[in-house]
């Protein structure tokens, strides 16, 4: 259809086909829709030379109409004639408006002087470059101009220009952005590179935090979408989209999102490194799981039985066979979700593995019962277990090294009927914690919370415990304590197993058995140290308790954990443990029990008058009953924002008890915990159970997870 005059073109143009597409996404995109056939559409493009644009145009008509696009070549001056007098003839604008527009202008089918009056052939590359449209797009475009990403680094003072050549190098050599290059190189870290891009670009970035993605926000889009224009969804509310972009100013692929999701895209900075790991962590790791267990299966059916010893052999030797991909990639699966504990379990034809993730227990896939022999047995190899022995418990450990960190793995085996359970403890590696602010910071804490816990660490001597179940944040709670009283003037030294907040200005001293560097021996050798404050992990036999409460009445302060229910139930754990009761009021000054709890979505929680036999389970009042239900309580719901979970991280809830004459009293006299909870709480102390009901009654957690962690009221 090359060649064709202007008047012919316009009398070939069918008004069906001219309003299959909107009016302004004809004016915006520059196309005319011409006709269709059977099995094509015929249109007119204003630089169809340009491969990108065109490719982009003709994907959208493409899923618009489901027909193979014919391109003809337009200018911009003959697709603007084109346009007013298909918009006239077809009525789709005011006729007077036209005939104004049109008198200084000349008619459409008249071909301007300076125009030829035939369509360019295909083979034509001499096209002008098209004007920008009049209508305003969908998102406009920044005019203001910006600084080179490298110059703006060199103008804050974090990259020198030597060290910016060097990262162009590497970043044509690599084919990466120059950010990632440096990043990559060490010379700036990627919070710097994400400050910066922020910065150039006018746009927030993306936290961390942000890319823990749900399954149902990712699959918004299409993967091939997210590869291809570099943007990953990150949450939703139902109107808007939060689209994490390697380039935010990327507005057709803005507006491709308008069109694919019907909300409205909110860009923020992600960098190549993050879209990298976003990639593999949501499209190829899982593909990659269920591809392996699906080999490993074949193979194990199509095989001949290995004995037990080749299997070892073969394990051992082997690191790049499909058992070892599978683990690996379930490892790496776990951390990407965040999890605290991978659980491989026997059922009655097939394993299960679950991963618990803020505090619950969450199936992730079944394995088959025929391979599930050759997994236990990898991570056997790998944590150095014995391969051969089924039948008894076993403990192991190892590392594994994802990308820059290096994470600890403490597994156990436990004999359950004729199979055996695996079980996986995810060490997070240690982090940095910041000694700037000099502050107790908890999340959840009170003012009056965070006035107490200050008032214990005053003290020049004494035991100030931490107590509660895995997982309920005592090491946080011990950390921050410790960064209040970490000052140049003091000796702070620790011994922990393992290391997991690294602290600048205390020494900080890892457990390792084999070497006989356990807590109890630390502990002595600590106390020729000449130190001010000790920190012990975890108190779990009485020769450690023994050298602490030594520690702690020769004019030490000693922080240490205890897995107990309660602070008074602490004072009981203690006795049973072997401490002498004057010994524990002498030595002790507070104990701090703590829980986590998962705290309700924000966008999605609903408000409701909750039953009477609801509430019963958590307060025992009719008074405190009609509070709660003439104020109405939260229950979680779901969302895109939260993975239809209805929760949103966790808060922390707080049980202080100081040790005043009258508490220290009752505990030489050997007094019943319930004795000494009441003095306690006569005296200021809110319990555990109090501060969960504050929670539910502020609309921060609902009654059932108040009741999966405190359980229901019995009294």
């Amino acid at each position: 259809m090359s060649g064709l005059a202007l008047e012919d073109i316009l009398d070939k143009i069918s008004e069906n086909c001219f309003k299959t597409f909107p009016l302004d996404f004809i004016q915006g995109e520059k196309f005319i829709p011409i006709n269709k056939t059977s099995e094509a559409l015929y249109l007119g493009m204003v630089d169809a030379g340009l491969k990108e644009k065109r490719e982009q145009l003709l994907s959208k008509i493409t899923q618009e109409v489901n027909l193979k696009p014919k391109v003809i070549p337009l200018t911009n001056e003959q697709f603007e004639q084109l346009f007013e007098s298909c918009t006239e003839k077809f009525n789709l604008i005011n006729k007077e408006q036209v005939s104004k527009e049109q008198e200084n202008t000349p008619s459409p089918l008249q071909p301007h002087p300076q125009d030829k009056s035939k369509i360019p052939d295909n083979n034509n590359h001499n096209l002008p470059q098209a004007s920008p449209p009049n209508p305003q797009p969908m998102l406009q475009q920044d005019a203001k101009p910006k600084k080179r990403l490298g110059e703006q680094l060199i103008d804050d003072g974090l990259i020198t220009q030597d060290q910016l050549e060097k990262a162009l190098a590497e970043s044509k050599e690599t084919k990466t952005p120059v950010g990632s290059a440096l990043v990559k190189l060490g010379f700036i870290t990627l919070e710097q590179l994400k400050a910066a891009l922020a910065d150039q670009q006018g746009v927030n970035y993306v936290t961390e935090k942000e890319l823990t993605i749900s399954d149902n926000v990712i699959s918004l889009l299409p993967e091939e979408f997210i590869r291809f224009n570099k943007v990953v969804p990150i949450e939703t509310d139902g109107k808007n989209i939060q689209v994490g972009m390697v380039d935010p100013n990327n507005k057709r692929a803005l507006n491709d999102i308008i069109y694919l999701t019907g909300l409205s895209p909110k860009p923020m900075i992600l960098t190549h490194i993050e879209f990298e790991k976003c990639i593999e962590s949501y499209f190829k790791t899982k593909k990659e799981t269920e591809k392996l267990m699906e080999v490993i299966s074949e193979e194990e059916s199509s095989g001949d039985e290995d004995s037990i010893w080749s299997q070892v052999e073969k394990e051992l030797q082997d690191e790049s066979s499909n058992v070892a991909k599978f683990v690996s990639s379930l490892i790496q699966e776990a951390l990407d979700k965040k999890a605290s504990d991978i659980h491989i379990e026997p059922r009655l034809d097939h394993y299960i593995v679950r991963f618990r993730v803020d505090g619950i227990l969450r199936k992730v896939l079944e394995v088959p019962a025929k391979i599930e022999s050759m997994v236990i047995s990898r991570f056997k190899v790998i944590a150095k277990m014995d391969i051969a022995e089924h039948r008894r418990p076993q403990d192991g450990h190892t590392s594994i090294k994802i990308g820059d960190r290096l994470y600890d793995l403490r597994l156990n085996t436990l004999p359950v009927g004729a199979k055996e359970k695996l079980c996986i403890r995810i060490l997070q590696p240690s982090i940095r914690m910041s000694t700037d602010v000099k502050r107790i910071e908890l999340v959840g804490a009170t003012t009056n919370d965070i006035q107490k816990i200050e008032i214990m660490t005053t003290s020049p001597h004494g035991i100030i415990f931490v107590t509660g179940p895995t997982g309920s944040g005592k090491t946080t709670t011990l950390y921050s304590v410790l960064n209040k009283v970490n000052e140049e003037t003091v000796n702070i030294t620790t011994v922990e197993d393992p290391v997991e907040i690294k602290v600048e200005g205390i020494n900080q001293v890892q457990v390792n058995t084999k070497a006989d560097v356990t807590f109890a021996s630390c502990l002595r050798a600590i106390l020729r140290q000449d130190p001010d404050v000790i920190m012990i992990g975890e108190i779990r036999d009485f020769e450690t308790l023994e050298s602490a409460i030594h520690a702690a009445l020769t004019g030490h302060l000693v922080l240490s954990t205890l897995h107990t229910n309660s602070a008074t139930a602490t004072v009981t754990r203690l006795i049973e443990m072997g401490a002498a009761s004057h010994l524990i009021a002498s030595a002790v000054v507070g104990i701090v029990a703590q829980r986590l709890l998962r705290r309700l979505c924000p966008a999605c929680k609903e408000l409701y008058t909750p039953e009477l036999d609801e509430l019963k389970m958590i307060v025992s009042q009719s008074e405190e009953m009609d509070v709660f239900r003439e104020k109405g309580l939260y229950r979680p719901i779901g969302c895109d924002a939260c993975g239809n979970t209805g929760f949103v991280g966790r808060m922390g809830i707080y049980e202080i008890m100081t040790l005043n004459r009258e508490i220290r009293k009752l505990i030489t006299h050997n007094a019943p915990n319930h004795e000494i909870e009441e003095v306690a709480v006569s005296t200021g102390m809110k319990t555990l159970q109090r501060a969960g009901l504050d929670a539910v009654f502020n609309g921060e957690v609902p009654i059932k997870e108040y009741i999966r962690i405190l359980g229901a009221l019995t009294e």
